[in-house]
């Protein structure tokens, strides 16, 4: 989009200030990893910048982990309109000692809505290092619980895993979101 997306404003408010609204709903403790920000205003959530020098989701996914102090992690996506506290309540009460729990739709697995455990850190760091950057390519090495489609992926009729990548998508959302 030639910006970052998480202050792009979508209605009365920011993507990232919309996540972090919903995840609070649910999570006592937040952490947003970003290279961009030191701060954003309005949200008391720390913040840690990428861990490694290689850009992507699954760097995000590893700097979570080797920061989080808690055994699993919930990951989200910053640029997720449609995404609601039932949707991750759901895929956090499916979590029974996996060591990834993700669903899955018709587009494939949604990586940035998925629990992780800290136990799958090396292999995610040795997968870094040899530039294998897609999450699902890596489930083989650990025991992953998939998650199907279900009614609370949906929110006004709409994925809530749909992400913003262009000003067309945005537009999309804040027509639907009205």
């Amino acid at each position: 989009m030639g910006r970052d997306k998480a202050t792009i404003q979508v209605g009365s408010t920011t993507l990232i200030r919309h996540t972090y609204d919903v995840a609070k709903e649910i999570f006592s403790e937040i952490m947003i990893v970003s290279s961009l920000h030191s701060a954003i205003e309005g949200i008391e959530a720390r913040i840690v910048r990428d861990a490694l020098p290689v850009s992507g989701s699954l760097t995000g996914i590893v700097t979570a982990l080797l920061y989080a102090e808690t055994p699993y992690v919930f990951v989200l996506g910053c640029d997720m309109p449609f995404l609601t506290a039932s949707a991750i309540r759901h895929v956090v009460s499916e979590v029974h000692g996996e060591q990834i729990v993700i669903p899955k739709t018709e587009d494939g697995f949604e990586p940035m809505h998925a629990v992780y455990h800290r136990s799958c850190l090396s292999t995610l760091l040795s997968a870094i290092e040899r530039d294998h950057m897609k999450v699902s390519r890596l489930f083989p090495f650990f025991c992953v619980k998939t998650l199907a489609s279900n009614p609370l992926f949906f929110n006004n009729g709409v994925s809530v895993f749909t992400n913003i990548n262009t000003w067309e998508e945005l537009a999309r959302a804040e027509r639907v979101l009205g």
